[in-house]
């Protein structure tokens, strides 16, 4: 048994320490595979992401009993067929841009003046077109002879007189392969990669569950469940977002064409177009497409009142879809942080440049589904996810930690805008206080941050106390006479944050509520409080082993205050077993034992209820009721 024990150790050593770097090297392979087979990666990649694009609407005509391939064809061709009529367009708008740009010389110079004769000195700019001016009349200046042919210089040969050599230059003639050659040739690459680009969207949407399938065979069948739901959740949100920003660019590209139509601004269309293709490009495509407009507007306009209104729709219609509709729309369909985008745009940059750049974003988003769903690259899911990578009541123990009281009562009312008050005393702030004394508890938090902590939480109680509470609701006040609740700390500060904590979720409901520090409480030092006014005494304690100091406290208490009182013992982290809870009880004879800021609450408001001799529920009780009218109606008759 002793070697079998002294075998496992370091196994279990071995595999924890071993998995980050099992991790690193998964990634760095990965990465180096897509880096080396680029030529095959990025078709691939882009023909994923079309067929995610497409699949919904295939398999929306296949279950209309449309067969596959007409289904894929329906969708298809069409799409295809929008692609060529904007480039189409695009082109054609090219050619006429062209074609216009000699009409806008005389503007073009007439305004460089103007800017030249607002400048303050004139000497850069004179100096800048005299050297231009210099280099381009050496340029038409230089001899024949020295001017680069083909890319080569040719320098002046002399012949053994030391007179030049004449020198005839003929171009040979162009066979027909040559002249197919030299029109195909660049354009056998771009058609190659969007013809294998096409087989590919082809082959993913006919063998869509096929394919899904035997990633699921080599993800291994145990992992069934797993396996199936990081797909399904990886094409949707891929889906989503990739038909979102196709349906914002389109709109976003139409009302750039249409402002600019009635701006007068040349090649409407092509701009409107252009913008709609460039905007998938993150970041750099609005800034590309708006390039060409200004200038042009620079251009054609005499005046600056074209180029004010261009820059100025860029600039509306980028702050709009940017800030409105596009978080609007997306919402968390990509799932991914501000940050993880940045990210994601400059690593695919440099591992595809251009194409992955606009690849970054939906392959990201799989990469971020693939980390939630495989343990060994969960750190993608952190470093990339949207998700908080804190739990709410694990960040405001760190504002406290840290010395934030500010940064805490930002995070409060962030909470509150969508909870209750009741919530985040108890799911917020009470288990940051458990997280504190189980520190405490075993070492690992020094009384001076202990005291930060507990001071924290009692700053942020009191900032919130004049926010949170709704002012149509008329605040139950205390009479001088009303009964008294002791919040009554255990054994530490924290405890006395705790008690501060039901002190706040009892205020406003007409009672007196009164918080007794756990140095007071040991003593049973009593504020000027009358002992007959005490109703009800609660002791915190978030500890919960603090059964043996809670009986000790207890009975000072019913010893103080009297025996007929009603005491309620809480013990903050313990668990809801049914052994503990009765042990607890029978050892400090409190009335109630409770665990959690509700049931102290609740216990509480039905301590109450029982000293008025009301029923346990606020609702009458209907038989007695009944009873009392039939027996009133018989006294009657």
């Amino acid at each position: 048994m002793a070697r079998r024990l002294f075998s496992a150790r370091p196994t279990t050593s071995a595999s924890g320490s071993g998995a980050p770097v099992e991790s690193l090297i998964i990634v760095g392979v990965v990465t180096a595979a897509l880096y080396l087979g680029r030529a095959i990666a990025i078709p691939v990649a882009i023909a994923v992401l079309i067929s995610f694009s497409l699949g919904p609407a295939v398999s929306w005509l296949h279950r209309r009993h449309f067969g596959r391939i007409p289904a894929i064809l329906a969708v298809v061709v069409p799409v295809l067929f929008a692609v060529s009529a904007m480039a189409y367009v695009v082109t054609t708008e090219v050619g006429r841009l062209a074609g216009n740009i000699p009409a806008y010389r005389t503007n073009i110079e007439t305004k460089i003046d103007n800017v030249a004769n607002a400048l303050p000195s004139r000497a850069a700019l004179d100096r800048g077109t005299a050297f231009l001016r210099s280099l381009r009349n050496s340029t038409q200046k230089a001899p024949a002879s020295q001017r680069s042919f083909h890319g080569h210089e040719t320098l002046p040969q002399n012949g053994a007189d030391g007179k030049p050599i004449a020198v005839e230059i003929q171009n040979p003639e162009l066979t027909p392969i040559d002249i197919v050659r030299a029109v195909v040739g660049p354009l056998v690459e771009p058609v190659s990669d969007t013809a294998l680009v096409l087989l590919f969207v082809i082959f993913f949407l006919a063998e869509k569950e096929t394919l899904r399938d035997r990633i699921i065979r080599l993800a291994g069948v145990r992992d069934l469940h797993r396996t199936t739901r990081a797909m399904d959740e990886a094409g949707t949100r891929v889906s989503r977002y990739l038909l979102l920003q196709t349906v914002v660019n389109v709109a976003y590209g139409s009302m750039l064409a249409v402002a600019f139509y009635m701006l007068g601004l040349p090649n409407a269309a092509l701009w409107g177009g252009l913008a709609t293709m460039l905007r998938f490009i993150p970041y750099l495509g609005v800034i590309a497409a708006s390039v060409l407009p200004l200038l042009l507007a620079f251009a054609v306009d005499p005046g600056w009142q074209m180029l004010a209104w261009t820059a100025g729709v860029f600039l509306a219609l980028e702050l709009v879809t940017g800030n409105v509709v596009e978080p609007w729309l997306y919402g968390s369909s990509t799932g991914l942080s501000a940050v993880a985008l940045v990210l994601s745009a400059i690593f695919w940059t440099w591992l595809w440049g251009a194409i992955g750049l606009l690849l970054a974003t939906p392959l990201t988003v799989c990469i971020a589904v693939v980390g939630r769903y495989v343990p060994q690259l969960a750190f993608l899911d952190v470093l990339l996810g949207n998700q908080a990578p804190l739990r709410p009541h694990e960040a405001f123990y760190q504002r406290l930690l840290a010395g934030r009281p500010d940064e805490a009562v930002d995070q409060a009312e962030e909470y509150l805008r969508t909870h209750t008050l009741s919530a985040f005393l108890s799911r917020v702030a009470g288990r940051a206080l458990l997280l504190a004394e189980r520190d405490r508890l075993r070492g690992a938090l020094e009384d001076e941050y202990v005291k930060q902590v507990a001071d924290g939480t009692r700053t942020v109680l009191d900032t919130l106390n004049s926010r949170t509470r709704d002012p149509r609701e008329p605040k139950r006040l205390p009479t001088i006479d009303s009964d008294v609740v002791i919040c009554a700390a255990g054994r530490s500060e924290l405890d006395e944050a705790a008690s501060v904590l039901l002190a706040r979720a009892l205020d406003g409901e007409g009672r007196t509520v009164v918080v007794l520090p756990y140095a007071a409480a040991i003593h049973i030092a009593l504020p000027d409080i009358d002992p007959a006014r005490i109703k009800t005494v609660c002791l915190s304690y978030l500890d919960p082993e603090a059964v043996p100091h809670a009986r000790y406290l207890a009975r000072r208490f019913r010893r103080r205050v009297g025996a007929d009182i009603s005491l309620i013992a809480a013990f903050w982290g313990m668990e809801q077993d049914a052994a503990r809870l009765e042990h607890a009880q029978a050892e400090t004879r409190a009335d109630r034992i409770v665990c959690s800021l509700d049931a102290a609450v609740e216990a509480v408001r039905r301590a109450d209820k029982d000293k008025a001799g009301l029923p346990a529920n606020d609702e009458p009780d209907l038989e007695e009721l009944a009873a009392q009218i039939s027996r009133a109606i018989g006294g009657a008759t």
